[in-house]
């Protein structure tokens, strides 16, 4: 009889359990299609389609084959995407900042329509090569501002310390938007979490290495359950009250990118330290960051700003980690005048 009640109390809690979850997922469902119901200023914009003039694809260093575009007129930019993100997420610096500046974008080795590199081409060495490659090949011979979005900022960062003479000859600023110098993975932590950190580093290694040979489980994970996807992308990439339009593209950009890429760009990002070089800036630099960045937060542009020779700081309110989409007229009026003042007309 003991062993009888036991089985209806398994039972019984296993129901519960099951309602709960089953009662979670219907509330979520609700809740997602309520916030992408509502009213959105941004809710027809063609994210994804504006496109420049092809300018490749170009060979990286090791073959890597990497999509290039530009478009507009003027002063060379040279745009530099996040991680798991693509050259389209500057979609409206390409409609805007196009009328005063020639823009150079392209995708990250293992982003959008670059190809993937070989098995050991994963690392912020190789990023910021590539970045060489695109500088040399396709910047001419002129004075270069390069813009940086998070890993795009970490690649340029490590782009100064590898090209030191490219650095002073070619290039007449840098901008560095949400981004960090060092502590990737500790931006995200509490406080109390942050005196771990070398255990958190430790587990974050294993259990990276323990996924690296497990990529057909990883992606099924990644592309299960999209409102849940929907509503990390929201919270971790958006300050409050985000266009949900805006949402919906970044995770569109975030499920397109490779499994593969995730695997091993993590562990290359957390392992980043390059404070030692931005002291030795010798450019003028631009450093912007979202008021509610939940993933490179403000005291993470704030270390960088504190230590530059020639730097400026400006927090965005009304943005978290995609500012060039919340606040993009702010982000482009700051990178149009940015650009005036180093190469002037």
């Amino acid at each position: 009889m003991a062993k009888r009640r036991r089985g209806w109390v398994a039972g019984g809690v296993a129901l519960g359990v099951g309602a709960a979850v089953a009662a979670t997922v219907a509330a979520e469902k609700a809740w997602v299609k309520r916030d992408r119901a509502r009213a959105d200023a941004f809710g027809d914009e063609p994210y994804g389609l504006l496109a420049g003039k092809p300018l490749g694809p170009l060979a990286s260093f090791d073959g890597t084959k990497l999509h290039v575009e530009e478009i507009g007129t003027g002063p060379t930019v040279l745009m530099v995407h996040g991680f798991s993100l693509a050259l389209t997420s500057w979609h409206h610096q390409m409609k805007d900042l196009s009328a005063h500046a020639r823009m150079v974008l392209y995708d990250q080795r293992g982003h959008g329509r670059s190809g993937m590199p070989p098995e050991d081409g994963w690392s912020l060495d190789a990023l910021a090569r590539d970045l060489d490659v695109v500088v040399r090949g396709c910047a001419r011979d002129e004075h270069v501002v390069l813009v940086g979005h998070s890993m795009g900022g970490m690649t340029l960062l490590r782009y100064a310390q590898l090209f030191p003479d490219e650095m002073a000859k070619r290039v007449r600023g840098l901008v560095l938007i949400d981004t960090t110098s060092a502590d990737v993975m500790g931006g995200m932590l509490p406080g109390f979490a942050r005196r771990i950190e070398a255990t958190m580093q430790g587990l974050q290694e294993a259990a990276m290495r323990a996924l690296a040979g497990r990529g057909d489980h990883v992606d099924r994970l990644r592309h299960r359950a999209p409102d849940l996807q929907y509503l990390g992308t929201r919270v971790m990439g958006f300050a409050p009250r985000p266009s949900p339009r805006q949402v919906d593209f970044v995770h569109e950009l975030l499920a397109e990118t490779p499994t593969e890429t995730w695997l091993n760009l993590i562990p290359a990002m957390a392992a980043l330290d390059v404070t030692e070089v931005v002291a030795s800036l010798e450019v003028p630099v631009l450093v912007m960051v979202g008021m509610h960045d939940r993933l490179t937060p403000p005291h993470a542009a704030q270390r960088i700003a504190r230590v530059l020779p020639d730097g400026n700081l400006v927090v965005l309110p009304g943005a978290g980690h995609m500012p060039m989409l919340e606040q993009h007229e702010q982000v482009t009026d700051h990178l149009r005048r940015f650009i005036s003042r180093v190469i002037p007309s």
